[in-house]
């Protein structure tokens, strides 16, 4: 609330300045003459009219600009600015200068197209402004975006290189190599690309949906080989001759989903399993990522904040691309993340 109160401070304050700018301007040729305060009050009066008429168009016909409705903006544009014409004409008439009409020389078409003129001057001069404002203000929330979002890849990629899982490999790797030696090559090269992938790719603003997926198979292969006999784990990923190649995504997206689920899953009561499946079609891609409930006496402490994590991730780089949904239902837990490739902003 006080946020909000500071910005509305800050809004008025801005268009107050704006105001008083426009209006020293404008008058700037009749100052002379508002030596009285009744000629002030016209003056003001005369530019309020003239001010409304611009804004009226800043707020309700401009916005048809913007979404290309080109016939319905100029047909408003012009109705609204010879109203405002009409308006100004009535004004200055009836009240402010009656007696200049009174000259058997005046021309209303002529003081018609000085006011038409004056609109739209008045008109082009708040759009510009507004429009630098807009500018500006969007050129500060994207630095302010782009800042939020180093640090959490930051803090994200430090979160995702987990001492103890790279422990956990490492013994596994010096087990298999003295009961079964021929695979020890395959798996160290697995680890070695976990870790270039992380160090190397953590902070690109985006990644080939191939590089991602190699990374998440790399993954589960290693988890196979620590918890494979003892969890059935099925993973579905789409063959890397039917993704094209110009699909892209955010990096380590996806890790936290497939993570979650060999954290998260660890029972001895019942049938421990974790499933994974991931389909890219036409550009849209769908993970769906299933899991074991783990026993009460086996759960891990968990924040939440690898899954806070990537809300966040998600809602800063693919806000209105995206779902994730969840859910828990017969002893499994489920999490559907749809999103469409190459909508990343920025990226």
């Amino acid at each position: 609330m006080e946020n909000k109160a500071k910005w509305l401070r800050s809004r008025f304050l801005q268009e107050l300045v704006v105001f008083i700018a426009m209006f020293i301007l404008t008058m700037l040729h009749e100052w002379i003459k508002l030596d009285t305060f009744m000629a002030f009050l016209q003056g003001l009066i005369f530019f309020i009219l003239l001010y409304g008429q611009a804004q009226l168009h800043l707020h309700l016909i401009f916005p048809l600009l913007m979404a290309k409705k080109y016939a319905a903006y100029f047909s408003f544009f012009v109705v609204s600015t010879l109203v405002g014409a009409l308006g100004l004409l009535a004004l200055d008439y009836y009240w402010i200068a009656p007696e200049l009409y009174q000259e058997p020389d005046t021309s209303f078409p002529m003081a018609i197209a000085y006011d038409f003129v004056l609109c739209i001057i008045s008109t082009v001069t708040i759009l510009s402004l507004f429009l630098v404002r807009q500018y500006s203000i969007e050129l500060q929330k994207r630095s302010e975006v782009q800042l939020k979002l180093s640090e959490m890849n930051m803090k994200y990629l430090h979160a995702q290189l987990n001492p103890h899982f790279f422990f956990n490999m490492f013994n596994n790797l010096y087990g298999v190599s003295l009961t079964e030696p021929a695979r020890t090559p395959d798996l160290i090269l697995r680890l070695a690309e976990l870790m270039r992938y992380q160090l190397e790719n953590g902070s690109r603003p985006t990644v080939t949906i191939r590089e991602e997926l190699k990374f998440i198979d790399n993954y589960i292969a290693m988890e196979r080989e620590r918890i494979g006999k003892r969890c059935r784990i099925r993973c579905d990923l789409p063959e890397e001759s039917s993704l094209a190649a110009d699909y892209r995504i955010a990096p380590l997206i996806l890790i936290t989903l497939v993570e979650n689920a060999f954290k998260h899953s660890v029972t001895i009561t019942r049938p421990w399993f974790v499933d994974i499946r991931i389909r890219c079609e036409e550009g849209v891609l769908t993970a769906e990522v299933r899991n074991s409930l783990p026993d009460e006496a086996l759960k891990n402490t968990s924040t939440g904040i690898g899954l806070i994590n990537i809300r966040e991730r998600l809602e800063m780089l693919y806000q209105h691309q995206y779902t994730l949904i969840s859910a828990t239902e017969d002893q499994e837990y489920r999490i559907t993340l749809t999103l469409r490739l190459n909508a990343i902003k920025n990226g």
